[in-house]
């Protein structure tokens, strides 16, 4: 599978947390974009029929539930700007969030919404602390599947049933997680889920997933509705039109076709894999990371258990780490700088040597040593 991907001729790619490299499914797919453009007979309906029977084999959610969104923020956006929110209601979130699941819910204040935002503790959700911001008077909670820069996994299944019991919609940016970690959404008890591709699903940047509960959907209404989002969109002569009964109604004009089909494309990919043997690969190789880090006494962010954690390794070395991700960018070692963290994010094409690469240039480039074996 690794030749899916043509960045590592010439690259150790492990950055699959910030934007996937094009694989060859993909850039086949966005090549029948092109084919299929002067042709009339294009099936749209069909191209929407298999989006959304590969979202529900990913996520283990009701087909009726999936919609398309143009990125994470998008499909969030979409239910803070059409539940229906009273003065003195109240959400709860991390100050650990990345910002498309920060800054959204900040504007509620603007509309009387109390946003409470717990501190953490070294960029870490206590989900005893988080459900504790909760009462009465919450409607909502908002989290990230995986957190950006710890690498934190959430037990989604404590807090979705907790939230169930409460009458709380459980709102996830699931981004960080979908493709490298197994999610049923029905079973954790997600009310909203919005991710976009181009991260471990290996898709393109403005093609995204979203999903609603039936409660959701029964509560959630469009203020405005979209051309696409009725019963029967394609009666263009109709004037007043009846909203989709699923989360079609969610939907406003044309959709990205050649951002579906490649996000399609890679779906397909990571399904014929399986995403349960892709989650074992990735943890073997985080366990490789982090056996390296602690072994040379460096500073481990992420979780060292493997339930609280997924594809994301961020750790600082005794060096600069801006010197060390400069220096690693300069041998080709793709990998990302993070609040003053190195973050290294592999997936199912990596392999162990290329962890061994990143510790050789931080442990022995830097240190103007020939070998160092560790």
């Amino acid at each position: 599978m690794r030749q899916y991907f043509p960045i590592f001729d010439n690259a150790v790619f492990l950055n699959f947390a910030g934007v996937a490299p094009v694989s060859i499914p993909v850039r086949d797919a966005v090549i029948r974009w092109t084919e299929i453009g002067s042709k009339s007979d294009f099936d749209y309906n069909q191209l929407i029929s298999d989006a959304k029977y590969l979202y529900s084999k990913l996520l283990n959610g009701s087909i009726n539930g999936f919609f398309f969104t143009r990125n994470t923020t998008s499909g969030l956006q979409i239910f803070i700007q059409n539940f229906p929110w009273r003065s003195g209601d109240s959400v709860v979130i991390s100050d650990c969030e990345f910002p498309a699941n920060r800054l959204p819910w900040l504007g509620l204040k603007n509309q009387g919404v109390d946003v409470r935002v717990l501190k953490t503790k070294n960029m870490k959700i206590s989900l005893e602390e988080f459900i504790s911001l909760c009462d009465e008077t919450t409607k909502a909670v908002s989290v990230s599947f995986v957190q950006y820069l710890s690498g934190q996994r959430i037990d989604l299944m404590t807090l979705g049933k907790f939230c169930r019991e409460k009458n709380i919609m459980l709102v996830v940016d699931a981004i960080q997680g979908l493709g490298v970690v197994p999610i049923d959404v029905e079973e954790a008890g997600i009310d909203w889920l919005s991710a976009d591709g181009h991260k471990w699903l290996c898709g393109p940047e403005g093609a995204g997933i979203g999903w609603a509960s039936q409660r959701a959907m029964e509560i959630v209404k469009p203020k405005s509705s979209g051309w696409l989002a009725q019963k029967n969109p394609f009666n263009f002569e109709q004037f007043d039109c009846d909203l989709a009964l699923d989360a079609n109604m969610y939907l406003d004009g044309s959709i990205n076709v050649i951002g579906i089909m490649a996000l399609n494309a890679a779906i397909k990919m990571l399904l014929d894999i399986g995403i349960e043997v892709i989650y074992k690969k990735v943890l073997s190789l985080t366990d490789y990371a982090i056996n390296i880090i602690k072994q040379r006494d460096f500073l481990l962010l992420t979780p060292e258990r493997e339930l609280d954690r997924a594809g994301i390794v961020t750790f600082k070395s005794k060096n600069d780490p801006i010197i060390d991700f400069e220096t690693l960018k300069r041998q080709n070692i793709i990998c990302s700088l993070r609040g003053g963290y190195l973050r290294i994010s592999p997936h199912f094409v990596n392999v162990e040597g290329d962890i061994d690469q990143v510790f050789e240039v931080i442990i022995n480039g830097l240190k103007g040593r020939v070998s160092d074996p560790f």
